[in-house]
Parts: structure tokens; C-alpha cells; sequence
């Protein structure tokens, strides 16, 4: 591999990374609604039980970051063992 492709793998990964970090940044930004009077729906119960809708929220972003964690390793684990074939 020489130096431009080595640059342009590199380019891309950076790219990535940047695109997860703004997607997980406007996920964390959603958990504003909380105190804004737009997520006033989020401070009510559901159903008939004690958890409030931003608890459930903050518990969903939680599993929804760890997918995407998941995600963006598994998309690099595949990379490397691509790389490492060639």
C-alpha cells in the first residue's frame, strides 16, 4: 500500500468517526427536550406505572449508543481483516 492509499483509508476512517461523533452529539443534544417546555410530554407517566417518559428516553439512549457503538466497531473490525488480506 503506498503513501495515497494509505492517506485516502486514513481520510476515510477520519470521516467516519466524525459522522458517528455528530450523530451520537445531536442523540445527546435530544435529552434537552427534558427541560424544555417541547418534551413537557416527557414528564408524564406511561401508562400505569412509575417510569415518566424521560426515563425512558435516557434509558433508550443508552442502548441506542451501545448499538452504535457496536456498529462502528464492527464496521472497522471488517476493515482491518480486509486489510490484512491484501
Amino acid at each position: 500500500m503506498d503513501k495515497k492509499e494509505k492517506l485516502e483509508v486514513i481520510k476515510r476512517k477520519v470521516r467516519q468517526r466524525f459522522l458517528f461523533s455528530a450523530f451520537t452529539i445531536a442523540l445527546y443534544f435530544s435529552y434537552v427536550l427534558n427541560y424544555t417546555s417541547a418534551g413537557s410530554f416527557l414528564s408524564k407517566q406511561i401508562g400505569d406505572t412509575h417510569i415518566t417518559g424521560s426515563l425512558a428516553l435516557y434509558a433508550a439512549l443508552i442502548v441506542v449508543f451501545i448499538i452504535l457503538e457496536l456498529i462502528f466497531l464492527q464496521i472497522n473490525r471488517d476493515k482491518k481483516t480486509d486489510s490484512g488480506r491484501g
